[in-house]
């Protein structure tokens, strides 16, 4: 005998209101255990930086003979520094065979090499290249966004800047998971001094409420009082605040008069976010991170045209060639990527959507605006 057409519906009423429970209970115990997951690797992330703090302080910076030596060099224009260990080394090949095609480039170069594997290889590699060798045991492994040693080789990022700052070294710091299109350094950014410093920016376009947020890939630093405070303040709050660099650097510049910062435009360099876009006004330097899908990132790279090395180890220019030739006809192709987004590349889209969507509330929005960066690892519970 069927059920009453009533009874049929008073079950099934029962069962979604059980089933709605069942997954908002769900959701929410899912959502603690990200929490509690999260706090925990902020708390260890903390004392990894406070135990291994003085290996990368800026005593031991100023202290040492390789930094003196370093002093010593000759440096007719302010140099760019890039820091690496083991690890990176294959980024760093791919890096240096593309810029190689750009001349004055490779002159300005200081690679800050963390362990000897490093070292070794950039030296017989490209020995036209300068290493400022500053081993760093804390620093010997591989590590992801967010973790202890990431946290620690940025504050020993900023304690170099300090350090250079107070022997009045003006500088760049790069990065190399970055394709260079055209070299940044024959605009002269260094002549103009308008700004202490110049920071590329977060953001998909100038129209981006993250527009004038620092990336933190890709900057210029005028040695001056103003940017030794700005640093002095920088490298503080790193040894102590679970907090990325660059949050702490878009709340300085938001905040305090001095030192004047000005961001590079959009059309000389660009985050990751200019493939997913319509490939117009191509930039000077692409960054490309936040891919790796399942692979290595330089996997990734390889996928959208950016490996250059032969599997010799000699550079192939003609691969160079082609993807700059791709992003100056806007024809960089990431269709497969669109449609399967690598983790890294998701979970970035999610936070840069909550971002936007909280900047964007009148009032509020505008009062976050030079705060909430500073809480991006807290508001990363994914990562």
């Amino acid at each position: 005998m069927s059920k009453p057409a009533g009874l049929q519906s008073l079950l099934a009423l029962i069962f979604f209101n059980r089933l709605s429970l069942v997954i908002f209970y769900s959701f929410w115990f899912l959502i603690g255990l990200l929490v509690l997951r999260k706090s925990q690797n902020a708390l260890e992330a903390v004392r990894y930086v406070k135990a291994h703090s003085a290996s990368v302080s800026l005593d031991s910076l100023e202290g040492s003979t390789e930094f003196r030596q370093l002093l010593e060099e000759d440096f007719p224009r302010p140099p760019a520094f890039f820091l690496l260990n083991q690890y990176a080394l294959n980024m760093t090949d791919n890096f240096l065979c593309n810029t190689a095609t750009l001349a004055g480039a490779h002159e300005r170069f200081v690679f800050v090499t963390l362990d000897e594997v490093a070292r070794k290889r950039i030296r017989s590699r490209w020995p036209r290249i300068r290493v400022f060798h500053w081993p760093t045991p804390s620093l010997y492994k591989p590590f992801s966004f967010a973790e202890g040693a990431y946290q620690t080789i940025y504050l020993l990022r900023s304690n170099l800047a300090l350090a250079l700052i107070k022997k009045g070294k003006s500088f760049w710091m790069m990065q190399q998971d970055t394709f260079w299109r055209k070299n940044i350094f024959d605009l002269n950014y260094e002549d103009n001094m308008s700004y202490d410093a110049i920071f590329d920016q977060l953001g998909n376009g100038d129209n981006s409420l993250r527009k004038e947020w620092v990336n933190g890939a890709n900057w210029f630093i005028r040695a001056n009082n103003e940017t030794q405070f700005f640093f002095e303040k920088l490298s503080e709050k790193l040894a102590h605040w679970y907090t990325p660099d660059v949050g702490v650097m878009i709340h300085q510049c938001n905040t305090w008069d001095k030192p004047t910062c000005a961001f590079i435009p959009y059309n000389v360099t660009y985050s990751w976010e200019w493939m997913f876009s319509d490939q117009s006004n191509p930039p000077y330097l692409l960054q490309l991170d936040c891919e790796t899908n399942g692979g290595t990132k330089l996997m990734q790279l390889g996928r959208y045209g950016f490996h250059f090395v032969n599997p010799d180890g000699t550079c192939n220019n003609e691969k160079i060639s082609s993807a700059k030739s791709r992003m100056e006809n806007g024809t960089v192709e990431v269709q497969i990527s669109k449609n399967l987004p690598s983790w890294g590349r998701l979970q970035f889209k999610l936070y840069w959507y909550i971002t936007e969507y909280l900047l964007w509330i009148p009032v509020l929005g505008e009062y976050l605006r030079p705060y909430l960066a500073l809480a991006g690892f807290i508001l990363m519970i994914t990562i």
